[in-house]
C-alpha cells in the first residue's frame, strides 16, 4: 500500500515538473560597465540564476562622491527609469525589460505585467548630494533571455540609461554607459 502511494505522489511529482524539463536555465556570469560620467555608477549581480523558479537581479547604483549636487532626471521610476536587455546595441534593437516591483507602484509607469507596459513623458528630478548614492534592484527573467551570449542593457524608451545635470549647469547631458552582460546556459537534465 504505501509503495502505491509512494509511486502516485511519484508520477503527480514528475507531471507537475513536465513543462520546465527541457527548458534553458541562464546564468549571469559576470556585468562589465564602461563609463566616462564625473560620478560613480555601479552593476551588481545579485542573483546569477534566472531559472524557472526565480528570476536572476541586477542591482544598479549611482553615487555622487563630488563635493557638487547632482541632479538626474528620467521618466517613469526615479532614477534609472524603464531598462532593457537587448543583444545589440541598435536603436531598433528589441530587447526584454529588465522588472522591477516599482513598475507596479509607479503613477507614470502603466504596468499589467512584464509584456504589457507604458510610460508617460513626465520628467522625474532628483537631486544627488555629494556623497549620496541610490540604487535600484531589477530582475531578469529566464524566459525573456533569448540566448546566451553577450548582452546589453539601456533605456527601454531612450537610449540613456539616465540625463545628469551638475548644479550650476544649464544643460542636460545623456548618461549611456555601455553596460555589458554575459549570459551563460544550462540545460535541464532530461527524463
Amino acid at each position: 500500500m504505501r509503495r502505491r502511494a509512494l509511486l502516485a505522489a511519484a508520477g503527480t511529482s514528475l507531471a507537475s515538473l513536465s513543462g520546465c524539463l527541457g527548458a534553458p536555465e541562464y546564468t549571469i556570469t559576470d556585468v562589465t560597465v564602461t563609463s566616462t560620467a564625473p560620478f560613480e555608477f555601479d552593476v551588481t549581480v545579485v542573483d546569477p540564476d534566472a531559472i524557472v523558479e526565480h528570476p536572476a537581479e541586477l542591482e544598479f547604483e549611482v553615487r555622487n562622491e563630488s563635493d557638487r549636487p547632482l541632479r538626474v532626471r528620467n521618466t517613469g521610476v526615479w532614477p534609472f527609469g524603464l531598462l532593457q536587455l537587448v543583444y545589440s546595441r541598435e536603436e531598433s534593437a528589441a530587447g526584454t525589460i529588465l522588472w522591477t516591483e516599482r513598475y507596479e507602484t509607479s503613477q507614470y509607469v502603466d504596468a499589467e505585467n512584464r509584456s504589457s507596459y507604458g510610460v508617460e513623458s513626465t520628467s522625474l528630478v532628483r537631486a544627488l548630494d555629494a556623497g549620496d548614492a541610490v540604487s535600484e534592484t531589477y530582475e531578469l527573467h529566464g524566459d525573456g533571455v533569448h540566448e546566451a551570449g553577450t548582452a546589453y542593457v539601456i533605456g527601454e524608451f531612450e537610449s540613456p540609461v539616465f540625463e545628469y545635470q551638475r548644479d550650476g549647469d544649464d544643460d542636460w547631458t545623456a548618461f549611456t554607459p555601455t553596460i555589458e552582460v554575459a549570459i551563460t546556459t544550462k540545460e535541464w537534465v532530461s527524463l
